[in-house]
C-alpha cells in the first residue's frame, strides 16, 4: 500500500528520531545484523518526467545474495512519498510534479531505505546527489539525474602467501570513505578509505577462493554508495609449506584441529578450535565491536551498551557480545583440548 503524507510527526519520529527505534545510515548493527546481505537500496537512475521525477532502484546485483527490505519506503526532501509492504517488489515510483515544483530554489535528495521489522533490525538506506530545482522544475536534462558511478578498485591481486594466509593488494579507484574486501560466502572485512591491501585468514589447501574489493563514497545522510566488486579467484597451493611446528598428522602444529572444526579468531593467536559458523559470528561480533561499546562507564572505555557483555575469549578480550555470544565462548574455551587433533 502506498502512503502519501508530508513528512510529519510520522517521518519525523521515522528519520529525526528513527535512530532510537533502529534506524541508521547504512549501516549493519546487532547481533541479527550478522547477516551480511542485508545492504542498502542501489539507486538506478532519477529521470524527469513531465515535471516529475521518475526514480528506479533495487538490490545490490553486485552483492551476491543481496536481499530486500520487508519493506521499502522512498522520500524527496521533507516528504515520505511511498512505503511499500511488499518485500522489494516495487522498485520504481514517480514524484509528482507538484510535489517538485514545492522545491523550487532548492536542492533535495531522493532517499530509498529498505525497512525490515522488529527492535534492533536498522534501515538500510541510499540518497542520491542533491538535486537543483529551478524554475520549479529540475535543472539537468532528461538521463543526468542518474547517479555518478563510484570507481572500482583496480589491480586486485595476491602479493603474498604463507601460514596459509594470502594478502591481497589493489589500487583505490577514488578516495573512497570506506573499503570492503570480501572471500569466501559470508566473510567480509570493512576497512577504512585508505586501505588498499588485506590479509585472510586460514585458508583450506588446493580451495578455489574468490576475492572480491569495493569502495564506497559517502556525502551525507544516507548517502553511501558502492563502487561494485572488483574480484579475481585464488586457488590454494594443495602442498604448501606446513604451519611452524607442523607435520603430516598435524599440519597446523599443535593446534590442529579435528575435521569439522576451524581456529576462532578472535585475535590471529586464537586458535581456539570452534565450529565455522561460530567463526563466522566471531568476525561479525569483531566487525561490531566499536558499535556496541559505551565509552564510558564503571569498567573504562571498554564499558558495554546495555544488553552486551564481554566475550572474554581471553582475559584481555573485551569485545561486546550477547550473553548467549558469552556463554557459547565459555563452552568452547572449555572444549578446546578435546576439539584438537591428539
Amino acid at each position: 500500500m502506498t502512503q502519501m503524507k508530508r513528512r510529519g510527526a510520522y517521518v519525523k519520529a521515522l528519520v529525526a528520531g528513527g535512530l532510537a527505534a533502529g534506524l541508521t545510515c547504512a549501516t549493519v548493527a546487532g547481533p541479527a545484523q550478522a547477516d551480511v546481505n542485508r545492504r542498502p537500496p542501489r539507486i538506478n537512475s532519477i529521470i524527469p518526467v513531465d515535471g516529475g521525477l521518475r526514480v528506479t532502484w533495487g538490490p545490490d546485483t553486485f552483492f551476491s545474495g543481496t536481499v530486500a527490505g520487508e519493506a521499502t519506503v522512498l522520500t524527496f526532501g521533507g516528504y515520505q512519498e511511498g512505503t511499500w509492504n511488499d518485500r522489494g517488489a516495487t522498485t520504481s515510483f514517480t514524484i509528482p510534479a507538484a510535489h517538485v515544483r514545492a522545491y523550487a530554489g532548492q536542492a533535495p535528495r531522493v532517499t530509498v531505505c529498505y525497512l525490515w521489522p522488529g527492535v534492533g533490525h536498522p534501515s538500510e538506506c541510499a540518497s542520491s546527489d542533491p538535486i537543483p530545482i529551478a524554475g520549479n522544475v529540475p535543472s539537468f536534462p532528461p538521463g543526468a539525474g542518474q547517479l555518478r558511478p563510484v570507481p572500482k578498485p583496480q589491480n586486485l591481486r595476491v602479493v603474498a602467501y604463507g601460514d596459509y594466509r594470502a594478502t591481497v593488494q589493489w589500487v583505490n579507484g577514488s578516495s573512497y570513505k570506506k573499503v570492503l574486501f570480501r572471500y569466501d560466502p559470508g566473510v567480509q572485512v570493512d576497512m577504512p578509505g585508505n586501505a588498499t591491501k588485506a590479509t585472510t585468514g586460514t585458508l583450506v589447501p588446493g580451495k578455489t577462493y574468490t576475492f572480491k574489493v569495493e569502495g564506497a563514497w559517502s556525502g551525507g545522510l544516507f548517502a553511501t554508495r558502492y563502487s561494485g566488486w572488483t574480484e579475481i579467484t585464488y586457488t590454494v597451493p594443495k602442498n604448501p609449506p606446513f604451519w611452524p611446528g607442523g607435520s603430516v598428522k598435524k599440519p597446523y602444529g599443535p593446534d590442529t584441529c579435528k575435521q569439522g572444526y576451524v581456529w576462532r579468531e578472535t585475535t590471529p593467536a586464537d586458535h581456539v578450535c570452534v565450529t565455522p559458523a561460530t567463526r563466522d559470528q566471531v568476525r561479525a561480533d569483531n566487525a561490531l565491536a566499536a558499535s556496541r561499546r559505551q565509552g564510558w562507564g564503571p569498567y573504562g572505555p571498554d564499558t558495554c551498551k546495555q544488553g552486551y557483555v564481554w566475550r572474554g575469549a581471553t582475559p584481555a578480550d573485551h569485545v561486546c557480545v550477547t550473553r548467549a555470544t558469552y556463554n557459547q565462548t565459555q563452552a568452547d574455551n572449555a572444549l578446546a583440548a578435546s576439539r584438537r587433533v591428539p
